[in-house]
């Protein structure tokens, strides 16, 4: 049988940096409790699931689950009894190396600049978000923009939500260079055209708190149109743009997964004004 992959955080009351593993469908509570020790440097002795249940048992869990790790203690991650927990979503950043995807992924998860560069492989994070009265908690994927792990393409585009094609207005190739991203999602998810079978997909341009600018406003936007995707530009620095990003992503997955059929007259990134 196929390895399952899920994402392990520490038992906290708001966990934000999780860690992809796969483990195979044979595996016992007590085998995956040793390999989460090792990965999170703890002494893992519970596993709860992200409604706060123990498990006995990983037997019933399925690719994608969050997984909750505890050194004993009781169930930590704090969301409000007022409003009903969806489902989370998984979103996923792409984009060329120097970008600053971890920097607007930590802007928005911990409200905070990362201001030392560490070339990344592949990270979860996670936050608990409130958007029009419902409660949604997302996972965040923020992948290598070095061209020697493009391999892994295809992994990390697998099974999500969304995808933030992020671009440095800076940096004039690092926007062009995200047609090939874009091209591999549409390989993966070739029915893109409808909102009910597909992931929302946005291009952002970072560093708008530059200078000196190689990419105007007017030129990101008219690249984003060319694929069919909402323009946002933001700054990991001052923080701008970011939380209405996420946001705009987060309520356009809550539209689609609605009952009611949604109107295809206008495409869902027409329907506001861009940023």
């Amino acid at each position: 049988m196929d390895k399952i992959r899920v994402v392990i955080y520490k038992n906290t009351q708001h966990p934000t940096d999780g860690k992809q593993i796969l483990i195979e469908p044979s595996l016992n509570k007590d085998q995956l409790l040793t390999l989460c020790s090792g990965i999170l440097g703890i002494k893992a002795k519970k596993v709860f699931n992200e409604k706060g249940n123990e498990l006995s048992s990983i037997k019933n869990i399925h690719e994608g689950t969050s997984l909750y790790i505890s050194s004993g203690e009781s169930f930590q991650l704090k969301v409000s009894s007022e409003n009903r927990v969806n489902k989370s979503f998984v979103l996923c950043m792409l984009g060329t190396a120097a970008v600053g995807k971890s920097a607007v992924t930590h802007r928005f998860v911990q409200n905070k600049f990362l201001k030392d560069y560490d070339p990344t492989i592949e990270d979860y994070y996670k936050k608990v978000v409130n958007v029009d009265s419902e409660t949604v908690p997302l996972s965040i994927l923020d992948t290598a923009g070095m061209e020697d792990y493009y391999p892994l393409i295809d992994d990390w585009i697998d099974k999500k939500d969304g995808f933030v094609l992020l671009f440095s207005v800076n940096l004039i190739d690092s926007m062009t260079k995200l047609e090939s991203f874009y091209h591999k999602i549409l390989h993966r998810y070739p029915n893109i055209g409808n909102p009910k079978n597909s992931p929302v997909i946005v291009i952002a341009g970072n560093k708008v708190d530059l200078p000196n600018r190689g990419i105007s406003y007017e030129e990101g936007k008219k690249f984003a149109e060319s694929l069919k995707c909402r323009y946002f530009e933001v700054s990991a620095l001052t923080g701008a743009g970011i939380e209405e990003m996420y946001t705009t992503i987060v309520r356009e997955l809550l539209s689609r997964r609605a009952t009611k059929p949604q109107s295809a007259s206008v495409p869902w990134y027409e329907k506001c004004e861009l940023l």
